[in-house]
């Protein structure tokens, strides 16, 4: 199992979460489990106004924890 470090940003958010997955992550299940996190509170989130608030971007990148 791999774990990725997830952070969305835009749209007055910043969040970031430690999110596992079984293989490397596609773009459609990427933006389903930031989703999920987000609904059910997962996600550190701060208030942010630097980033544009029309659109949001979503980077990750594999940690070893």
């Amino acid at each position: 199992m791999k774990k990725y470090k997830v952070r969305i940003f835009g749209m007055g958010i910043d969040a970031t979460a430690i999110i596992p997955f079984d293989h490397e992550p596609t773009t459609e299940k990427l933006e389903n489990n930031v989703a999920y996190y987000l609904n059910n509170n997962l996600m550190k989130i701060e208030l942010d106004s630097f980033f544009s608030d029309k659109r949001y971007t979503i980077t990750y990148e594999e940690v070893n924890i």
